[in-house]
């Protein structure tokens, strides 16, 4: 009997369908929101707002996201150093930008997978150890985009938002919570739980031993210091891409106010959660320009913003993680996945 890892054709043929089916579901998603973004906007004008932008503001905001992005890379350094990985900051950016270039152009986070597995020989980190890294960055940037979302609506008093949107807000954020809180204090309890299971069921030794390493590396990246610096780089980080969406406003035309710009950021970005095509289209726009428009800008205009700092976004990480892919990292992540696949096999033969 064929097993599942040589390949059994009706289960590969099932999961390629499910794969199939999501990524069908996702372009649907962009194209519904995409639709109702533009359909409102006569294309003219869209055009128009859009070429009317000031050159000299777009490069302003070009600035503030290559800052952004270098804090980030700087934030998943210092997290691969305090789990013992001696990389440099360079050696960090091509796993990190190839990582966000290709989660823009290829479906089921392709880059993450990237990321976590292909470039383990630029670590030297165990796959799980990685994992954790992707997972505490994921949890950060939602904590402050949240944090950021109520800051806004309580310091300036900003009540622009739908009540039901709010609501939904209000759940998302619970669950943030909650799985920050799950993050921080379950290692412990999964590794004794790994510890207890392998001896009960051994066959369950290659689950267990993922999940005691993950939760090793969970706890170390949990030292009340080490978290303190992640925080306030994952903070400089989101105020930095703030800073770009203040620009695009005023590169646009109109005399956008700090409160529109953080709040477009946090709705915008935290509206990629909704499953879509790569590089978030259509979901990312409705709901930026939404937001823009509540605070009395008109459609034109407001599409135009969200159009233009999505396509500043995608254009400029995607470009430079293709590059850095392409000029540094490429070969050693190709040999990286080839030694891997090398050592799954010999472990599945063996």
């Amino acid at each position: 009997m064929a097993s599942t890892f040589t390949g059994d054709p009706p289960a590969r043929r099932r999961g390629w369908l499910g794969r199939g089916a999501k990524l069908a579901a996702g372009f649907a998603i962009s194209a519904l929101f995409l639709y109702a973004t533009i359909s409102a906007v006569p294309g003219d004008k869209l055009l128009a707002a859009i070429a009317s932008a000031d050159r000299n503001w777009l490069l302003v905001a070009l600035a503030f996201i290559c800052v952004d992005y270098a804090v980030k890379v700087w934030r998943w350094q210092t997290m691969l150093r305090g789990l013992g990985a001696r990389v440099s900051f360079a050696t960090a950016a091509v796993p990190f930008m190839g990582c966000v270039a290709l989660n823009n152009v290829l479906p089921f986070r392709a880059g993450d997978v990237l990321r976590v597995v292909a470039f383990q020989k630029v670590t030297n980190l165990p796959t799980s150890a990685q994992l954790s890294t992707v997972l505490l960055e994921r949890l950060l940037d939602l904590l402050v985009l949240v944090g950021l979302l109520f800051a806004t609506i309580t310091i300036w008093r900003v009540d622009v938002l739908p009540a039901p949107l709010l609501h939904g807000i209000e759940v998302a954020s619970a669950a943030i919570v909650a799985a920050l809180a799950i993050f921080f204090t379950a290692p412990g309890t999964v590794g004794w739980l790994s510890r207890w299971a392998e001896v009960r069921w051994p066959v369950l030794r290659p689950l267990t031993g993922a999940l005691l390493r993950l939760s090793q590396a969970i706890s170390h990246l949990s030292a009340p210091s080490l978290l303190a610096r992640l925080f306030a780089q994952s903070v400089a980080a989101w105020l930095l891409e703030g800073g770009a969406f203040l620009a695009c406003g005023y590169a646009l035309g109109f005399a956008q106010k700090p409160e529109a710009a953080l709040l477009a950021l946090s709705v915008g970005t935290l509206s990629t959660i909704i499953p879509s095509s790569p590089g978030y289209v259509g979901t990312f726009h409705y709901f930026t320009a939404m937001t823009v428009a509540a605070f009395g800008i008109g459609e034109a205009e407001s599409t135009a913003y969200a159009v233009v700092i999505h396509g500043l976004l995608w254009v400029s990480t995607t470009g430079c993680g293709l590059l850095l892919l392409a000029t540094r990292g490429l070969g050693v992540a190709l040999r990286s996945a080839s030694a891997r696949r090398a050592s799954l096999q010999t472990e599945q033969g063996s």
